[in-house]
């Protein structure tokens, strides 16, 4: 991408991180003045709650005081007892009832017939009568309307005991208003909040005033059920929003307003020094060393262009000193991959036949140990040819490749050269994977290993899908890999060979498996792999090349 191209980017990117951040604060002011709002609707709902709830203990701890005075047992005189009661002003009326219900005494305001109708009637279904004596416990009734008005009543309820049994009800009707329970309520309706009181449907109170928008919050009074709804009006709160986000705007084009001009300063004072220095970079790229970038003339422009200079002339003489390195190790290799093993195919050549010829037991000896020697050296040098040859042209990358077929090939080229070893493939229907071709060299030379230090070898080949985490702590989201596993019954990998495979570490070359390993090492790490190894039950190594999918 052009330098031009990513500062038009960035500039879109910082115009609209400021969009964001001024829009962000103004949902910030907003979220924060809002949840001040809801907090106070809050806190006003809880307390009025509170407060109804105070309110109906203080009616019920009134009639239970009442029902736990001694006359409150003596039937006879009821109706004293009951006037008594009523001087209560809240009190609409009240009732002495017999633990079974049948009703002593009734006064209040009420009219003389409906007084002698009730007297003596059984009133043992009714809640505040059966609950009451079933459990000893004040008890206050749902609000019922009274017939043709909008006026709500409740019933306490409390025993009254003689010689510690329940005897009878003293039950007491109050209304529900702002004398008795709602005393809170139209103190606190303004012309920005209402407050409505419900119980189960029914209301008790209901606010005139409604809003367009509002915030609201409900609380429960803990002894009855009851819902008390706080809603306050929010338009004042939208009017001090908007003037925020009229503010946060006005702030955002002056701001923006800068870094434009800040942008056409900064393209014509670097931009285009920039575009230069990346020409030049691209010159030194082709390896035209001799590039030097007009720059501007400003004292850090000036320390870029001499940097720039001081590093054309250091990657020159590093380019020559790695052309001479190159042409240093193909001497190298071409002496010991060719020289060395021709000159000591011949030393072999003459040991075996002193050996063969000598008479003298130590002579023979001696050149048996100098012929064994030469053979690993020749082939210490055909592993470093080999070695060689499968590493050309991997600087390509890893490709999509079959790795049942690579096992299975590689396993079959070690059985031409070892038939007597057992050597077994298990790749059914496994998928393909990202590696280097050189992949069979190092499959076939573990196979190769796994043999040549076994005097009765068995290796086993395969290729499966593993995941990092297995059981109980697998998840769906953990790498996947595929696998090739070399297991054999040998005795095992070298602690010093060993950080080849992990490490890539230099390791003791002197019976030529050491390279062989390295190839593993640079296979496995050229195609994003990662090798590991473990023992084997009752004895041997696993070493396993986990690669990735070809789909990932």
């Amino acid at each position: 991408m052009k330098v031009r191209t990513k500062f038009a980017v960035l500039m879109v990117v910082v115009t609209l991180v400021l969009s964001g951040v001024v829009y962000g604060q103004l949902e910030l002011a907003k979220d924060r003045s809002i949840s001040g709002m809801q907090e106070n609707v809050d806190q006003t709902a809880a307390q009025t709650a509170e407060q109804i709830d105070a309110q109906i203990r203080q009616e019920k701890n009134y009639v239970g005081f009442y029902a736990s005075r001694p006359a409150a047992s003596d039937f006879n005189r009821s109706g004293e007892f009951l006037d008594r009661l009523l001087t209560n002003p809240h009190l609409f009326a009240a009732q002495v009832v017999a633990a079974n219900g049948t009703v002593v005494d009734f006064r209040g305001d009420i009219s003389p017939e409906v007084r002698d109708e009730t007297i003596g009637k059984d009133l043992s279904t009714r809640t505040y009568v059966s609950k009451t004596a079933e459990t000893g416990e004040i008890h206050v009734t749902d609000p019922e309307r009274v017939a043709g008005t909008d006026q709500h009543i409740v019933v306490v309820s409390a025993p009254i005991f003689e010689d510690g049994e329940i005897t009878g009800v003293l039950a007491a009707a109050l209304p529900v208003n702002e004398f008795t329970f709602l005393t809170m309520v139209k103190p606190l309706e303004t012309g920005v909040r209402t407050v409505s009181v419900r119980a189960d449907g029914k209301v008790l109170h209901e606010s005139q005033a409604a809003f367009d928008e509002s915030v609201s919050s409900s609380a429960t009074v803990s002894s009855t059920g009851w819902t008390v709804r706080v809603s306050r009006d929010r338009s004042t709160l939208n009017a001090r929003l908007r003037e925020v986000a009229v503010m946060q705007a006005a702030s955002l084009a002056l701001v923006l307003s800068l870094v434009i001009a800040l942008a056409v300063w900064e393209y014509n004072a670097n931009i285009r020094q920039a575009e230069k220095l990346l020409d030049g970079f691209s010159a030194l790229r082709d390896g035209d060393y001799d590039e030097s970038p007009e720059l501007a003339s400003g004292e850090e422009w000036h320390q870029i262009r001499e940097g720039f200079e001081d590093l054309a002339d250091a990657l020159a003489e590093r380019e020559t000193e790695l052309r001479e390195r190159e042409q240093r190790l193909q001497v190298f290799n071409r002496v010991l991959r060719h020289n060395v093993r021709n000159g000591m195919t011949v030393v072999v050549n003459y040991a075996e036949f002193v050996a063969d010829e000598a008479d003298d037991q130590q002579v023979r000896q001696a050149a048996e140990k100098i012929a064994t020697r030469g053979w690993d050296l020749v082939d210490l040098s055909e592993k470093a040819r080999r070695v060689g040859s499968a590493m050309e042209g991997e600087e390509s990358g890893p490709v999509e490749t079959d790795v049942s077929s690579v096992a299975e090939d590689a396993a079959e080229a070690v059985r031409d050269d070892y038939p007597d070893a057992d050597i077994s493939v298990e790749a059914d229907d496994q998928p393909s994977a990202l590696a280097v071709p050189a992949l069979d060299a190092a499959v076939e030379n573990l196979c190769e290993n796994a043999v040549e230090h076994n005097d009765d070898p068995s290796v086993s080949v395969s290729v499966e899908e593993v995941a990092d985490a297995t059981g109980a702590d697998a998840d769906a989201d953990d790498p996947q890999w595929v696998r090739v596993s070399v297991t054999d019954d040998g005795s095992g990998i070298p602690e010093h060979e060993r950080a080849v495979l992990t490490e890539g570490e230099e390791t003791d070359l002197e019976h030529g498996s050491g390279l062989g390993l390295w190839l593993v090492h640079w296979v496995v790490e050229r195609s994003g792999g990662r090798l590991t190894f473990a023992e084997n039950d009752p004895q041997g190594s696993v070493v396993n090349i986990d690669l990735q999918p070809a789909e990932n």
